[in-house]
This record gives C-alpha cells, structure tokens and sequence, in this order.
C-alpha cells in the first residue's frame, strides 16, 4: 500500500489577491483554503474549471502564452510525478511553478553520489536519505498555493486513481506497461519521460479524442500569394518569391482570392510543400467544376 509523507504541505492561509475571471474583469477577493478546495474541485464533466478564478499577478506571464481555459484545467489537477532524478526533479519545478492544484512527488530510492551532478536540489547531506522526502520542502518553496506531498512505497492501481496526470521517469518497462493500460482505462493523463546520456525518451497518452490544435505556440503565418493554378494538385504561389514558412501537413484557409473565389474562406487545406515560395493545395478539381457553372 502506497503511504503520503506526514510531511505534507498545503496550500498557504487566506491572502488578498487580485484574480481575474474567464471575461477580464480583474476584482479582489479573500479566500479561505477550505472555500478554494471547494472551488478548485471538478466533477465528472469538468465543470468547476469554468468558474475558477485565476490569479493574474502569480501566473501573468502564463496567461498570455497559455489562456485562462488552459490554466483553469491546470488549476484542478491533481499531479503524480515518479523518479526524482536530475529529469524528475526538472518536470517536477516546473509543475509547481505552473499552478496546478496539487503534486505528488514518488521515489523508492535513496540519494546516491551520481544523482548530485543532475538533481539540483540535493547535497551531499541528503546522500542516503530519500530522494522525494528530502527534495519537497526545497520543491514546495517555489510556488505556495501548489499542495505538495511525498510518496515512497510501490504504485498500485489504488494509488495512482486520484489523480489526474501521472508522469513516470526512471521506469522500468513492464511498469510502464501496467500503469499505462490503467491509467488509459480510466482516462488518466499518462506521460513516460527519461533519459540516457545524449538521448531522450518521451511517450504521451492523452486520451482516444484529444486532438493537437497547435504544435509550436506560434502565431499563425500570413502570405500574400500571386496565383493558384487549376493542376489537379492546386500549386499556390507566393508573392514576390516570399518564403511561405510553412510545412508539409499545416492546414491553410484562404480570403481575397480574386478568380478562383471558391477558396475563399474555405475549410482549412491540408498542404504539401513544394519548396520555400510554393506548395500544394491538393486537387481544385471540385473548385474548377464550380467556375465551370459560373460561366
């Protein structure tokens, strides 16, 4: 049976904060820790990440990046990070600084003298001891209102169901296994993560339905194109030989398109680059036919 730290450490008392709500009206408000479980709690379908309230002066910076909705759904997570090496340790701050509602820090092991060259929260004092029980006080100073506690024991099924995301590194297979058939069953966020000198490894499983809307961050790119051709692969040219900046597989939409007006605002077109001025759009055969009516 898996065992908590007494060492547990909650969130702080009740502090003035300004916080904002999903419509950018900024106000303040003064809440006890009882009232913000009570807030933070989510039900089956989420809900209670719609009326979170999050504080704009701790995560500003997030905010910008990530958007109230994403922090909302941060905000009621509950978190499993296990193997408190140099890897763990760095998943593990950067959680906490991120504003989840709660980390579980997990480590059967004991530091050793290899882990002082990567775990940059031990000292040669800690040789011995812990790994997880002596990096959470150091841990837990980085962000007060992020719960924190300490497992030591081997994961079980029981264990690993209260929570919402369960991040594995220094696994053995035959674990990663097992937790990653439980975890998927029950709709756990499940994240493997290790490494081996220069090499890395990464594994994510977030589910049957979930869907990458952005991979990179960026603001979507603008081009000004000088012609789309009537091939059964549609090539699209840009102006004044401008690098598109695109890759084989972004979707693109289309407006102002004089001539060949069907394209705009389109559904978003899978692309494939043909060089740095030119890709294509797929086939404009439907589009060709549509200008063949018009006529």
């Amino acid at each position: 049976m898996s065992s908590f730290s007494e060492e547990t450490i909650e969130a702080p008392p009740a502090k003035k904060r300004k916080t904002s709500n999903s419509g950018g009206v900024s106000n303040s408000v003064s809440q006890e820790n009882h009232s913000t479980e009570k807030t933070m709690a989510m039900d089956s379908n989420g809900s209670a990440a719609n009326q979170m309230q999050i504080d704009e002066g701790l995560y500003s910076r997030q905010l910008y990046v990530l958007g109230h909705e994403a922090m909302k759904k941060m905000a009621v997570s509950n978190v499993l990070i296990s193997g408190l090496k140099g890897l763990g340790v760095e998943i593990a701050k950067n959680v906490v600084l991120g504003g989840v509602k709660s980390v579980t820090l997990h480590d059967t092991g004991n530091v050793e003298m290899s882990d002082l060259s990567s775990q940059f929260f031990l000292e040669a004092d800690d040789i011995g001891k812990n790994r997880a029980e002596v990096s959470l006080k150091r841990i837990s100073e980085l962000n007060s209102y992020v719960r924190m506690s300490v497992s030591t024991e081997q994961l079980t099924e029981k264990f690993l169901g209260q929570f919402q995301v369960v991040v594995l590194t220094q696994s053995t297979f035959d674990e990663q296994l097992w937790v990653g058939d439980f975890c998927h069953a029950r709709g756990i966020k499940f994240i493997i993560a290790d490494t081996r000198g220069l090499f890395g490894q990464i594994f994510c499983d977030f589910g049957e339905s979930f869907t990458v809307v952005d991979t990179n961050g960026e603001q979507p790119v603008s081009n000004m194109i000088s012609s789309v051709s009537k091939d059964e692969q549609g090539v699209v040219t840009c102006l004044d030989e401008q690098r598109h900046g695109y890759e084989s597989g972004d979707f693109v939409t289309f407006s102002e398109v004089q001539g060949m007006t069907e394209l705009n605002q389109c559904e978003p077109r899978e692309i494939k680059v043909l060089g740095p001025y030119t890709f294509s759009i797929g086939d404009t055969w439907v589009l060709r036919l549509c200008l063949l009516m018009v006529i």
